[in-house]
């Protein structure tokens, strides 16, 4: 696969997974503990749809830039990496908001749910999820910088 397709699908693939892991998760596989959840006001409803919506953004603006933009120009390729990526940054910064968690631990509607441990450390999947996003991201920008620019090309030839 050619280097600049490679970063393109790189990037998508970040896109695509700000767009439906966040929805397809909180919304669909975990409803009973976000949306559906009686214990949450509904203002901490409204937070959460706002995320919904935050990630629909971020991803669909990301996957435009990388599927629409006729060159890969090292701009649209970072914008499109920092779009596709910034709701799991903003994921792994809440988790370090004083009484937030990023598990279910002694959740009033699921219970006691256990995240695994690796070694004594809990492992969080939605933790998981966003370093890999973030790590695909940003291979898929650094792999744009590695294409030889259309300057130097033209000396190849």
């Amino acid at each position: 696969m050619h280097q600049e397709n490679l970063a393109k699908w790189l990037l998508a693939a970040a896109a695509i997974s700000t767009l439906t892991i966040p929805i397809g998760v909180d919304a669909v596989l975990f409803a009973n503990g976000h949306m559906n959840n009686p214990a949450w006001l509904p203002h901490a409803k409204l937070h959460c749809a706002m995320s919904f919506f935050a990630a629909t953004s971020l991803g669909s603006a990301a996957l435009a830039i990388v599927k629409v933009r006729p060159t890969s120009d090292r701009f649209s390729m970072g914008l499109a990496a920092f779009l596709g990526s910034a709701f799991w940054i903003g994921l792994i910064a809440a988790g370090f908001w004083p009484g937030t968690s990023y598990g279910f631990l002694n959740d009033p509607a699921l219970g006691n749910v256990r995240e695994p441990e690796f070694a004594g450390v809990s492992i969080y999947p939605n933790v998981v999820a966003a370093v890999i996003t973030i790590a695909i991201a940003i291979t898929g920008y650094w792999l744009t910088g590695q294409a030889k620019p259309i300057s130097d090309r033209s000396k190849i030839l």
